[in-house]
């Protein structure tokens, strides 16, 4: 058919094959401001394209020549983000190509005779559409349901195949994955992620949750991976995701975990008629029947195929398959390589991550997995379970051992040092303990669900060591367990190490009489320098323990108590240190007794010790500047300005946030809405990188301003608020906090 202009032919005069029209309509959701970008999503390259087709990469080898050929599409080499390290080829629509799609649009599922909210197969989803309706019908009915499945079987496409759907048909959907570290606080962060701080208590999560509409269905794959630490509290998330009204699906290698009891989708491979899709139209239908057959219709063992690769005699398994014909064809780097990253305790950047140079080599043979858009990969699982069980324990010492040295010189990444902890309790190295010792306040903070997992493997295989219980403890402590810190403390028998830890949980359960007798105790045997550490810390403890908003708690004799049996130190370093610290307390105590002149005469004083520019001295005079002036009128924007001023000058982002978070509880004693909006530009806690208890004092300050000037629901925002300020020790604001917090609920 030719147009009346006779100018160009139609585009509907080139018919296309099944998988050329797949690919091309797929390539056509794409922009176009892609054609000519230095990054591109890995989508656009031949592995990506394989994924999303879901067919063997040798496969797209037909229908993209074909569809060079007709000029509908076109071929460049750039950067692929989230896709290894080197450029590759990527595919782009053609303007002949759009012209195509433009004049041949996808017909709908009302024209296709399917109902409108039909799940039905999607293009990218071979041979599972009776399995996709009979998991929608379910869910429907049950609202919760695990696809269990072997690896590799298509459980993670069947996810996303239903995902699709629910997003087609305009329901919400929340996707996650479990890593062997996962717990529910990181499982409901990966459903949220983006929408500000997770929560801690399970409450707080079931009412962020049920603000959600009821057709919100929460995925979680991987469920298998789950480490037996975090399983009582992943239960009680989704149990409590059930209560809300919400529904949810899982996916995971059977059996999963006990208490989980669950309804079961179970799914199996494919039969080897339809698996012979996924080898592409290349083949002959009866070679492609042959192969499908002989690797038992296995989705991932197809695949892993590649043309010439012999097949398995009848009878042999999968892992047989990928054993003997897909990692023996590894060349040396590669399995090395693969082995290397097989270790992964989840998915990393192949840019930071031991094994990652030949990320593309193995990319391209289908044997790594992706993690969405943050470019962490991981290897495929079957692959993963296959080779480690070929691995023996020199191996895996070996592995280890290599692993370990490549994080000890990239500490300064974000999981450096958890990885370098993660990889020395395997070999069991004689250093552990004092890098624990140095790294465990930061790391503590940045990822208690992974510590957690770490040490209670360490205590289960070493029961016997002390010092091993009093970490898992001191963890068990800041993840607000207090029953688990209670069964490591009976392990523990050094004195100095129980009572830290006793007096971590008397705090945490507010027993002020054992805080106090262990707090005694402790100062009893405590070296100079460490009791001079301990008596200043637990005065900042005290001076923070209160409400910004209610009248003040705090036990000013016992702060002033704590102060007069400070011994200066002789070394000077460490003498100017206390000194700075006494008169910041000093001078907040004075603010306290509204003696202005005394509170001015201590920042004087310190300035005279270094400069008026010291950022600590700027600190002093704003309080002071706060404490004798109102929150309104002309006065606000000068305070404003003088806050942002102090602000940048602070040496760490904890101690800038810190000083926002004053002049923010300035504000909302007159304006919570000036307040909110103040708030709303300070970082919330789990994006700073501060550990220990002033980090958390910060958390637990945000979390309080935060449900006083509006955040919904303020009752998750109360709860967390006192959570943390009894891990703070900061006991009478968390009592104070508790009781606002009945008040709204």
């Amino acid at each position: 058919m030719i147009d009346e202009g006779g100018t160009r032919p139609s585009p509907r005069v080139l018919m296309l094959s099944r998988s050329q029209e797949k690919l091309l309509r797929y390539l056509g959701t794409f922009p176009i401001g892609l054609e000519e970008a230095w990054d591109v999503p890995r989508d656009l390259s031949l592995p990506g394209l394989a994924d999303a087709m879901g067919v063997v990469r040798s496969g797209l080898n037909q229908p993209l020549n074909a569809l060079l050929e007709m000029a509908f599409i076109s071929v460049r080499v750039a950067h692929v983000i989230g896709g290894g390290s080197r450029r590759r080829q990527v595919y782009h629509v053609s303007k002949a190509g759009r012209a195509w799609l433009e004049a041949n649009p996808e017909l709908t599922k009302a024209e296709d005779g399917l109902p409108s909210d039909s799940l039905a197969e999607t293009p990218f989803l071979v041979g599972r559409s009776t399995t996709l309706k009979e998991l929608h019908d379910r869910l429907e009915k049950e609202r919760k349901l695990v696809v269990g499945g072997l690896s590799g079987v298509g459980k993670t496409a069947l996810l996303d195949a239903y995902a699709e759907g629910l997003l087609a048909a305009k329901r919400g959907v929340r996707r996650a994955k479990v890593d062997e570290f996962t717990d529910a606080r990181t499982l409901f962060g990966s459903w949220y992620e983006g929408e500000g701080p997770a929560p801690s208590v399970t409450a707080s999560m079931a009412e962020r949750m049920a603000e959600e509409d009821a057709s919100t269905v929460f995925i979680v794959d991987d469920m298998d991976r789950l480490a037996p630490r975090h399983q009582e509290g992943v239960l009680e998330l989704l149990q409590s995701l059930l209560e809300a009204g919400c529904t949810a699906l899982l996916a995971g290698r059977l059996p999963l975990f006990e208490g989980l009891t669950w309804p079961v989708l179970r799914l199996g491979t494919l039969d080897p008629n339809i698996a012979s899709d996924l080898l592409g139209e290349h083949l002959e239908a009866s070679q492609r029947l042959r192969i499908a057959r002989a690797l038992g219709g296995h989705p991932m063992a197809l695949q892993l195929y590649r043309e010439g690769d012999p097949l398995p005699e009848a009878g042999a398994d999968v892992q047989a398959f990928v054993e003997q014909t897909m990692l023996n064809a590894l060349a040396e780097k590669e399995r090395f390589s693969l082995d290397l990253m097989v270790l992964y305790p989840r998915p990393l950047s192949p840019e930071d991550a031991p094994g990652g140079d030949e990320t593309d080599a193995l990319d391209d043979r289908a044997l790594l997995r992706w993690s969405g858009d943050s470019g962490r990969v991981e290897v495929q699982h079957l692959v993963r379970n296959v080779r480690r069980a070929m691995l023996d324990d020199a191996d895996l010492h070996r592995l280890h051992a290599l692993s370990l040295a490549h994080w000890e010189e990239r500490l300064d990444r974000p999981q450096g040092a958890l990885l370098r902890l993660y990889h020395a309790m395997a070999l069991e190295k004689d250093e552990l303990d004092a890098w624990i010792e140095g790294d465990f306040d930061r790391l503590v903070a940045a990822d208690a669900a992974a510590l957690a997992v770490l040490f209670d493997r360490a205590t289960q295989q070493h029961p016997q060591n002390e010092r091993l219980h009093y970490w898992a403890g001191r963890v068990a402590v800041q993840r607000n367990e207090v029953e688990r810190a209670r069964t490591h403390l009976e392990a523990v028998r050094d004195e100095a190490l129980y009572d830290d830890l006793a007096h971590a949980m008397a705090l945490l359960e507010g027993n002020e009489t054992a805080v106090q007798r262990l707090l005694e105790r402790q100062l009893e045997r405590a070296a100079s320098v460490e009791r001079t550490r301990l008596v200043l810390r637990t005065a900042v403890q005290r001076l923070d323990d209160r409400l910004f908003d209610e009248p003040s708690s705090i036990d000013v004799q016992s702060i002033r108590a704590l102060l007069n049996d400070v011994e200066l130190p002789d070394a000077g370093p460490i003498r100017a240190t206390v000194t700075v610290s006494m008169s910041m307390i000093r001078h907040a105590l004075a603010l306290h007794d509204g003696d202005v002149e005394r509170a001015t005469a201590l920042a004087e004083q310190l300035a005279g010790l270094s400069t008026d520019e010291d950022p600590l001295v700027q600190q002093m005079n704003l309080r002071t500047l706060l404490h004798q002036r109102t929150s309104s009128g002309e006065g606000i924007a000068s305070l404003r300005s003088q806050t942002m001023a102090v602000m940048e000058v602070q040496p760490s982002p904890l101690h800038s946030a810190a000083v926002g978070l004053t002049f923010g509880e300035h504000l909302a004693t007159d304006s919570l809405d000036e307040a909110a909006t103040f708030l709303a530009n300070l970082p919330s806690p789990d994006r700073l990188e501060g550990a220990g208890a002033p980090s958390m004092r910060y958390a637990a300050r945000w979390w309080y301003l935060a449900g006083r000037t509006g955040y919904r629901p303020a009752a998750m925002a109360l709860r967390e608020a006192a959570r943390c300020f009894r891990q703070a020790g900061c006991l009478r604001a968390a009592k104070a906090a508790t009781l606002r917090l009945h008040r709204v609920l």
